[in-house]
């Protein structure tokens, strides 16, 4: 019997070649430029321009600087609106807590005052009762003096003339 060799996998065979390459492309990532290239730092607009670098500007780069300006910009002044407003808010936000404050503080004040005013009111009842207790017994008293008052003058009555009746004259005009 003679053994036959193992067959590789046609993936691990892919992935081998492959994996080859790409060591060969990314070996020529780290060679030097060539003299001829357009793109080796050395040639090119940059070298030509010197200090005055708006050659290297096109019109792409001119609208994306302008973009990028406006956009600079606005996110400036939208900084500053949100500062603006945050500000306004701790403001208000101040404003409404001292509001607050004081409309608790106007509560109970109000709650002492309708306190006090509720005692004032019951003290005023209870004087008023009392002078209507006082002022029944000084009819009673009024009473009893003018019972007694009677009494003495029917004793005078009774005692002056005991068998006497004054006679009732007839009202002049009345006839």
């Amino acid at each position: 019997m003679t053994r036959t060799p193992p067959r590789p996998h046609p993936g691990l065979l892919l992935a081998t070649l492959m994996l080859l390459g790409g060591c060969k492309t990314a070996a020529g990532l780290f060679s030097e430029p060539k003299p001829q290239d357009r793109l080796d730092g050395y040639e090119g607009s940059l070298a030509k321009a010197g200090v005055n670098t708006e050659m290297d500007w096109g019109p792409k780069q001119d609208h994306l600087l302008a973009r990028f300006s406006a956009l600079t910009e606005e996110h400036a002044k939208l900084q500053r609106e949100l500062a603006d407003e945050k500000a306004k808010n701790r403001n208000l936000e101040n404003q409404v807590v001292s509001e607050t404050s004081a409309g608790q503080r106007e509560k109970s004040q109000r709650a002492q005052i309708e306190a006090q005013l509720e005692l004032k009111n019951q003290k005023l009842r209870e004087q008023e009762a009392m002078i209507l207790s006082l002022r029944i017994e000084k009819a009673k008293l009024e009473q009893q003096t003018l019972l007694s008052r009677i009494d003495a003058l029917n004793q005078v009555l009774q005692v002056g003339a005991p068998g006497t009746v004054e006679a009732a004259a007839p009202m002049p005009g009345r006839r």
